[in-house]
């Protein structure tokens, strides 16, 4: 029997061909596809991979972009109420007797351009800007007006100021004399009384209004026993007709609980108080922000210091989460005073400005590593007046408070 040739250029089929199987020959190009598969499956893994990239970063970008957004001024601007020209204490409460004016304290800045928006310039755009404005600027001489670095901050009306007290729900002050000494300041502003606004002087004798008057709010141990610790010692004698100078505004709870390394009863009534306005009115948005220091009751020690930013830290964070709050508790350390030329050689050694500036920024990266907010005074007080090498009087406090104000107008509310 004849086999009949295949024609030319044919191939003769193979019994796997028959089969519909691949012959041996073709089996050749399997790794070629092979390859062009793995290839194609790489390009579309980078593909992804870069499209994922870009997502992500464009979200960062845009949650950055809308972060800043809300920490801008809320607080509208008006050349012709904020002029250089504007004493903002002219109708306080012992502006003559006390010899101070805001202008010997803040120096606005200079007109602002026609197409230029007030709120933001040349004022801070962000909280982060302001501060580290605030942080690192100085005095051109002594006891001069104190100015920020890169950007400004704003010297708010009592009217603005409440303004920005009306977006939470409270505002504590914890920590020692420097704190003491800004809650006195910041009553001060809301009363608009100079000469006794940080004082219950109610609980006063006549003898003892006339000794603590101004700037010896802040100095004389004797007066600053006096001084209010809590808004509703305020109100409560409003409501009685004690003294003659009540709050401006008072809808948001504000608290100095001091800090006492030997009294554990009195550490443990400061939780409880700080635990039940964090868990209380859980619904609520609105944030209660804790202004925290410690610095010359420990010694400068810094692990006494950052086991008490723990401690108070910790304590918020289990309130609100317990409670299920809805709330933030944002945290602002307040880094140390410089100190006077007035320190007592004594004490120089462990607290004079070389172991205060060391402090200062070794504290300030712990508070920063936890996310806190660091706002540093050392540059504040490096050329002002102290009265006995570590307590400031009513110009430097008073600036103090309105620094942290400032801070409180920047936080998010929602």
């Amino acid at each position: 029997m004849a086999y009949p040739f295949p024609r030319h250029g044919e191939t003769p089929e193979t019994p796997q061909e028959l089969k519909g199987m691949g012959s041996p020959r073709s089996s050749s190009s399997s790794p070629s596809r092979r390859a062009r598969s793995v290839t194609s499956i790489i390009r579309l893994a980078v593909g992804l991979g870069l499209v994922t990239f870009f997502l992500v970063y464009l979200s960062h970008v845009l949650s950055k972009k809308k972060s800043s957004s809300r920490q801008l001024d809320r607080i509208p601007y008006h050349q012709q109420q904020h002029g250089a020209d504007i004493d903002y204490f002219t109708h306080f409460e012992g502006h003559q007797d006390c010899g101070i004016s805001s202008q010997d304290l803040y120096v606005p800045p200079s007109a602002l351009a026609a197409n230029q928006d007030a709120r933001t310039y040349p004022f801070c755009k962000n909280r982060a800007s302001l501060l580290e404005a605030m942080s690192e600027g100085g005095r051109h001489g002594f006891d001069t007006p104190f100015f920020p670095k890169g950007c400004h901050y704003r010297w708010y009306t009592t009217e603005e100021i409440c303004m920005i007290l009306e977006r939470f729900d409270g505002i504590f002050f914890i920590g020692d004399s420097l704190v003491q000494h800004i809650y006195t300041a910041f009553n001060i502003l809301l009363r608009e009384n100079i000469a006794l606004g940080g004082l219950r002087q109610w609980d006063m004798s006549s003898v003892q209004l006339s000794q603590c008057r101004c700037e010896n709010q802040f100095v004389k141990d004797e007066c600053v026993s006096f001084a209010v610790a809590h808004n509703d010692e305020v109100s409560l004698h409003d409501a009685q007709g004690g003294h003659p100078s009540p709050y401006l505004c008072n809808r948001t709870p504000h608290i100095h609980l001091p800090l006492s390394s030997t009294d554990p009863t009195t550490a443990q009534e400061h939780h409880a108080t700080l635990t039940t306005h964090l868990s209380s009115n859980p619904d609520s948005y609105r944030p209660i922000p804790i202004i925290v220091s410690v610095s010359l009751s420990t010694a400068l020690r810094w692990p006494d210091a950052t086991a008490a930013m723990d401690e108070w830290v910790r304590l918020a964070d289990s309130a609100v989460e317990s409670s299920s709050a809805a709330r933030t508790v944002p945290f602002l350390w307040l880094g140390p005073v410089a100190a006077g030329h007035l320190k007592p050689p004594g004490q120089i050694l462990a607290q004079g400005n070389n172991a205060l500036w060391h402090y200062t920024v070794e504290m300030a990266r712990e508070a920063k590593a936890r996310g806190l907010d660091v706002l540093d005074l050392y540059n504040l007080t490096l050329q002002a007046t102290s009265w006995d090498g570590s307590a400031y009087g009513s110009g430097v406090a008073v600036v103090q408070a309105m620094m942290v104000i400032n801070w409180l107008a920047r936080l998010e509310t929602t």
